[in-house]
């Protein structure tokens, strides 16, 4: 916008007509015209400003996923309880996180490799990034999106320009002073934490515990934040205080809901988490938390079926319990040892029975220490052990009829069915104990008799 000084004279041929005589105008007219003007320049100026910070800070697409386009965070007035609340003004101070401040971007991820100590037990140079999840989604049908990375995709939220990232410590230090001026918002603590052997069942408790209650659950099923979170000092050693604090501030931010129907918190944790379950219990240690577990031919054929491991990567099949076979870690090496072999010339059977040992190992350690909090259950006869022991006495939530009849439905479904392909779930215990083969049993009874049998002493019964 060009402005024109008021008393200078005008370039020839523009503002009279050419041989035109001049007039001279009174003081009174260009007070006038000087106040117009200054008037029209201030309303463009209000009305192109506003519109271009707001047109810049978010858009909406038509499945009314987010968009961000620069570092300005957003409220989205899709939101989770169906109350459309964006209209009211936020203050100054949390004008930079309002979307994170009233719960509707939620913490997808968090990048904590370059954490250190602040100050006496603060830590510093961990981002989190957060976008806008479809939770509705979800709770509709928990085995269709039954990975949290699963809910990330169908919410959009793994495109980069979806995400909104910043400081980790700044922005819990802000919505906690937030939630204390405002109730719009409230943070659930943690009910439960669920860890798990692998391949025995935790997705089936997490899909239980969504149906259940749908409108007053939670679940995050082995998300990024709390796998991250977890293990944030595996690369670069730090002290246990910082590593809890970093814990909590990452369940803080996300059991956050603008829903008051929302109550109740759970988070499934990936079974390599349960090599830290000290962390959690020093972060939370009056939360229970159960250890799902199998037996070890069943859990083993789950991981290395000879009729499933087609996809041989480097010459090692891709197992989940086989991941960590190049680089061995220091426990597992011990563990080997500890039996008298070399973690170099087990076979494959002999390496996936190692890994879960190590990890039913820390479970049963961690079991010692928490004073009844943490349990063990086992997957032979799991649904009735949720209905009648694990969520009413050991979580503590009533299981009424709705609850009991929707954890049955759900428990019919194949835990892990594709969005739209859900089918039936079947046993499959005596066919997994028929087809092991001789080096799948004499790897489980070797690596992980011991342990099952010590499980079973701290488990749930019915």
């Amino acid at each position: 916008m060009t402005i024109t000084m008021l008393n200078a004279p005008p370039p020839s041929g523009i503002g009279r007509r050419r041989g035109a005589a001049s007039r001279k105008k009174s003081p009174v007219t260009s007070i006038i015209v000087a106040a117009v003007s200054f008037l029209v320049t201030l309303f463009l100026i209000l009305a192109f400003g506003s519109y271009n910070f707001s047109s810049s800070t978010s858009t909406t697409n038509s499945n009314g996923k987010i968009r961000l386009n620069d570092a300005k965070p957003i409220v989205s007035s899709d939101t989770d309880d169906g109350d459309d609340d964006t209209d009211e003004a936020i203050s100054e101070e949390f004008q930079d996180i309002a979307g994170i401040a009233r719960a509707k971007l939620h913490l997808v991820s968090i990048d904590a490799e370059h954490m250190s100590k602040s100050g006496s037990n603060g830590y510093h140079g961990v981002t989190g990034s957060f976008c806008k999840l479809d939770w509705k989604k979800y709770k509709k049908d928990p085995p269709s999106l039954p990975m949290f990375r699963m809910l990330v995709s169908e919410s959009g939220c793994d495109n980069r320009k979806n995400i909104l990232t910043l400081d980790l410590a700044k922005v819990v230090r802000k919505v906690r002073q937030y939630d204390k001026n405002n109730n719009d918002v409230h943070a659930m603590p943690p009910t439960g934490f669920v860890f798990h052997e692998s391949r025995v069942g935790s997705t089936l408790v997490a899909n239980a515990l969504t149906a259940m209650d749908p409108e007053s659950h939670r679940v995050y099923s082995e998300s990024d934040p709390i796998n991250s979170a977890l293990n944030a000092c595996q690369r670069s050693p730090c002290d246990m205080d910082i590593h809890a604090e970093l814990l909590r501030d990452v369940v803080y931010l996300m059991g956050r809901t603008s829903s008051p129907k929302e109550k109740h918190v759970f988070f499934k944790v990936s079974s390599i988490g349960s090599k830290r379950i000290d962390v959690m219990q020093e972060a939370f240690p009056s939360v229970p938390w159960i250890f799902v577990y199998r037996d070890p031919v069943q859990t083993m054929m789950s991981h290395m079926d000879p009729a499933k491991l087609k996809q041989i990567r480097g010459g090692v099949p891709q197992a989940v319990c086989l991941r960590a076979k190049r680089r061995p870690p220091n426990d597992l090496v011990e563990l080997a040892s500890h039996y008298g072999a070399d973690i170099d010339e087990l076979t494959n059977e002999e390496f996936c029975a190692a890994h879960l040992a190590t990890l039913c190992e820390s479970a049963l350690k961690q079991m010692n220490k928490s004073h009844g909090k943490g349990v063990a259950v086992e997957y032979e006869g799991l649904v009735d052990k949720l209905i009648e022991s694990i969520i009413p006495n050991h979580f503590g939530i009533n299981v009424d009829e709705s609850a009991r009849q929707n954890i049955l439905t759900v428990s019919q479904i194949y835990s892990k069915s594709k969005p739209g392909k859900s089918k039936d779930w079947e046993e499959d215990s005596e066919n997994k104990d028929n087809r092991s083969t001789p080096e799948i049993r004499a790897a489980s009874e070797k690596f992980l008799s011991k342990f099952y049998f010590e499980l079973k002493k701290h488990s749930i019964d019915k």
